[in-house]
């Protein structure tokens, strides 16, 4: 079951009618952690087989955000000279006094762009490929999504899923 709830000043409430579709019962205790954009809620105490149907059900549900993804996406079309993003580690690193100098946070990600006889480095204003885990990247290339159409879809930062 899906429905969209609105947080309130007094936070979230769930529906009765997802509670009973979750096998949840009144009086039930509830284990609530949250996540990076994602609040999962779970039975406090589990048997073996409700903890089997949790899992089956969080795999579901990543396998549906997944596929969401790479239709946005696209497959990799696997670029004649190989694919640009495929090296994890293409990023620019400065020693800390420098970014310091220069009035940057010492974890600052920083662009690069060519000018006339210069190299301008400046902090990165936007979400890109570096910002996504090592893990995530190998399984979105497991999956055939294309890297440089997400790269993209980071640095637009528009919303791509509507629930």
């Amino acid at each position: 079951m899906k429905l969209t709830l609105e947080i309130t000043k007094k936070g979230l409430r769930i529906r009765k009618e997802i509670l009973n579709a979750s096998g949840f019962h009144r009086e039930t205790a509830l284990d609530v952690r949250g996540m990076e954009q994602a609040v999962v809620v779970m039975k406090k105490e589990m048997t073996a087989m409700e903890l089997v149907n949790a899992i089956h059900s969080l795999k579901d549900l990543a396998s549906d955000l997944l596929v969401h993804l790479a239709k946005i996406c696209g497959p990799c079309e696997h670029c004649k000279d190989g694919c640009p993003y495929e090296d994890d580690e293409t990023r620019i690193h400065l020693p800390d006094d420098v970014l310091e100098q220069a009035g940057l946070p010492r974890k600052a990600r920083l662009d690069m762009r060519i000018g006339d006889r210069e190299v301008i480095l400046s902090e990165a204003e936007s979400f890109d490929l570096r910002d996504v885990s090592p893990e995530m990247k190998e399984l979105f290339q497991q999956t055939n999504i294309c890297l440089g159409e997400l790269d993209g879809l980071l640095a637009g930062g528009s919303v791509i899923y509507g629930g």
